[in-house]
C-alpha cells in the first residue's frame, strides 16, 4: 500500500527541523544581534572583552615598546589595588592619620596620590623620593611655603599632597590633552592605559583627585579609570572622564 505524506508527517518534519536549528545556534553561539565594535583602534578583542591591547599598542600610537613596558606595569600596579580597595583615610568617622614614617599608609588604607604612588612603585619609580628631589632643586615651583608654610621639603608627605604630585607631572611628564572625546578616534587613542589624570572632582578650579587609565572601556570605548576619592571612600575602577572636570592629563616617563 503506498504511504501518503499527510499533515501529521509535515508537523513531525517542522518539529525536527527547529530541534536542529536549535542545536546549531547552541553550539556556534550564533547571534541575530548586531555585535557592538567599540569605535577605537586601540581595541580590536572582541567586544565582549572591551579591553585596551597593552602589549601591541606601542604599534599604534608614537609610544616607543620601552615607554609602552613601563605603562604597562603602572597599569598592573594600579589594578592589583583595585583587590585590595583600600578605603580613604577621609571618610566620614576615619580618625585614621594622613601622616606616615616611611610615607606610604598601611595598606588598607590610601588617597588617591597613594593609588599612583603605589601604581608607579610596581615600575620601579618611586614617586616618593623623585617628588622630593624635584622640591629641593625647585622649591619655588611647588606651593610648599604657600599652602603648607614650609620652608623645607618632607620627603614623608610631600608627594602625597596632590598639589606638589601635580607640580611634579606638569615639569616632568608628556603634558596631553584634557579634552576627552569618545567620538572622536584620534582623541580616544590619546587615552592611553597607564596615564595619569588630575580630576577637579567638585569643580572648584583645584585638582582633588589623581587617577590612572585603565584598559577596561565602556561600550563606546572610553577606558575607565582607577581612583580613590572620598566618594565612594575606596578604590574604584570608574567611567568618570566624561562627567568629571580634566585639569591635567600625563604620561611619565
Amino acid at each position: 500500500m503506498e504511504r501518503r505524506f499527510t499533515t501529521y508527517h509535515l508537523i513531525i518534519l517542522l518539529i525536527f527541523a527547529f530541534i536542529v536549528l536549535v542545536a546549531v545556534i547552541s553550539t556556534t553561539q550564533f547571534t541575530l544581534k548586531k555585535e557592538h565594535e567599540p569605535p577605537t583602534a586601540l581595541s580590536e578583542h572582541l567586544p565582549r572583552y572591551r579591553l585596551i591591547d597593552m602589549d601591541n599598542i606601542h604599534a599604534k600610537t608614537d609610544i616607543s615598546k620601552e615607554e609602552a613596558e613601563i605603562l604597562k606595569k603602572v597599569l598592573e600596579g594600579a589594578k592589583g589595588q583595585l583587590e585590595l580597595r583600600s578605603k580613604n583615610i577621609f571618610i566620614e568617622g576615619s580618625d585614621q592619620s594622613n601622616y606616615y614614617q616611611g610615607g606610604d599608609p598601611p595598606i588598607e588604607w590610601a588617597i588617591s596620590t597613594d593609588i599612583i604612588a603605589r601604581a608607579y612603585m610596581e615600575a620601579g619609580i618611586d614617586l616618593r623620593v623623585l617628588i622630593n628631589e624635584d622640591i629641593k632643586e625647585n622649591y619655588d615651583e611647588y606651593p610648599l611655603r604657600a599652602i603648607w608654610g614650609q620652608s623645607y621639603p618632607d620627603i614623608d608627605i610631600d608627594y602625597r599632597r596632590i598639589q606638589n604630585m601635580e607640580v611634579f607631572f606638569k615639569r616632568n611628564a608628556k603634558s596631553l590633552t584634557p579634552r576627552f572625546d569618545p567620538a572622536d578616534t584620534s582623541n580616544l587613542n590619546s587615552w592611553v592605559p597607564g596615564d595619569v589624570v588630575f580630576f577637579d572632582m567638585d569643580r572648584d578650579g583645584y585638582s582633588d583627585t589623581a587617577a590612572i587609565i585603565s584598559d577596561n572601556t565602556t561600550r563606546n570605548g572610553s577606558p575607565k579609570v582607577i581612583y580613590n576619592h572620598i566618594e565612594p571612600g575606596y578604590t574604584v575602577e570608574e567611567d568618570i572622564l566624561s562627567s568629571t572636570l580634566v585639569n591635567g592629563h600625563y604620561r611619565y616617563p
